[in-house]
């Protein structure tokens, strides 16, 4: 037999395989994948000028009043919601977390961490919006017995300053989760939701009025190693898969479980909460062609001005706080097994166009190089996007020991 070492290039042609498809136009990637419509003058209807055959009726006193006893929020004529804003403020110091770069290989559990961050390609000194997280956070390395306790995050930022809330979501949510007036380890789902809920604090205090049309998504894993445990939490559409092998059948078997749900406005319960805090969840609706278009999105009324945001929980986004969106995370849990070989966690950039099996077989082919594993899978979302990415792209991938 012949070994044949291939390029990495042609590793991942033959991989991926296929022609590449054709470029996507702005306009459809604003109506299909965009985060947030509000504020993005290319694309019609989302300048915030509104036209007579929409037009909303003043809200009467009896609308208001009874509106007010149901707890919905205050809205002006106009419909515009009255929404005040603070200075912004210095953050205060907080623990800080050893990131995994810096971890000694005896204290990473034997696991092998890749990190993979790669802005859209459309647009001309575009910055990348995203931010990652991989980190050991202070006073969770063991040494009191418990077992070290890892987080990995994935904060896909959207609006004009998304990539300053996805910067502090990622850096200041370890802090949190080591401030806990208890260890973590005694309650880790609750330590989890805490710093989701003080991290959207800080966003808030740190940029003032910058918040108002930015945000960031948030999907987060804590993985406790003495117990095996790894406890999700996710606000918006970034997510977690785990890649599991099955050792029943002749050959392994491999397939996705995802470990967390993309939380969008048109899910019941999410629509429920938005609707009564006064939002509207519809899809885009083009003026001229009359046809609804891409996901659905939160606005504050019929008119589909702003804020277009096509995520039920996110951090930041003040304008859509008060529309029913929010920061609390949805939490769960999943004790790992044999079967559990790796775990992929990602922005919308990756998910929007490869699938979960998909990203699961990429991965497979390339276990002994995570680092061509990320390759492999940002690639495929180049080919399938017209040798182009239309979208922030970023992968954690950890491949348990």
């Amino acid at each position: 037999q012949v070994l044949v070492l291939l390029p990495p290039s042609d590793l991942l042609t033959q991989a991926l395989g296929g022609m590449p498809a054709p470029a996507k136009e702005n306009s459809q990637y604003l109506k299909q994948r965009a985060s947030v419509l509000f504020g993005r003058p290319s694309f019609k209807g989302s300048t915030g000028k509104s036209s007579a055959s929409s037009s909303v009726p003043e809200q009467s006193c009896f609308d208001g009043c009874f509106g007010a006893l149901l707890g919905f929020p205050p809205a002006s004529a106009n419909g515009n919601h009255n929404i005040v804003y603070g200075e912004k403020k210095t953050l205060g110091p907080l623990p800080i977390a050893k990131q995994w770069a810096d971890i000694p290989d005896e204290k990473r559990s034997g696991m092998c961490v890749e990190v993979s961050s790669c802005g859209k390609e459309t647009v001309d000194g575009w910055t990348n919006q995203d931010s990652a997280m991989a980190c050991l956070p202070h006073g969770c390395n063991g040494t009191d017995g418990t077992g070290r306790m890892y987080l990995f995050g994935v904060f896909d930022g959207h609006g004009k300053y998304g990539h300053e809330v996805s910067a502090s979501a990622s850096t200041r949510m370890p802090g949190h989760f080591s401030s806990q007036p208890e260890h973590p380890s005694k309650a880790p789902d609750k330590a989890l939701q805490d710093s989701f809920r003080r991290t959207d604090d800080d966003i808030y205090a740190q940029m003032g009025h910058d918040v108002e049309y930015s945000g960031s998504t948030g999907v987060v894993v804590l993985y406790e190693e003495g117990k095996k445990l790894l406890t999700i939490g996710n606000v918006g559409d970034s997510r977690a898969i785990l890649g599991q092998c099955s050792e029943d059948a002749r050959s392994p078997r491999w397939s996705a479980l995802p470990l967390s749900t993309d939380l969008k406005p048109d899910l019941p319960e999410e629509r429920e909460r938005i609707e009564l805090c006064g939002g509207v969840v519809t899809q885009f609706k083009d003026d001229e062609t009359g046809e609804e278009a891409g996901p659905f999105r939160v606005w504050d009324d019929i008119r589909q001005e702003k804020p277009g945001l096509a995520v039920s929980r996110s951090l930041g986004d003040g304008a859509s706080r008060i529309l029913g969106v929010i920061a609390e995370p949805v939490v769960t849990k999943h004790q790992l097994g044999p079967q559990d070989r790796f775990m992929i966690l990602a922005s919308d950039g990756l998910w929007d166009t490869v699938s979960n099996d998909e990203a699961v077989r990429i991965v497979v082919k390339f276990m002994h190089m995570p680092n061509i594993a990320l390759k492999a899978l940002t690639e495929a979302v180049r080919r399938q996007e017209g040798d182009t990415l239309v979208d922030d792209t970023t992968i954690v991938l950890v491949i348990f020991s």
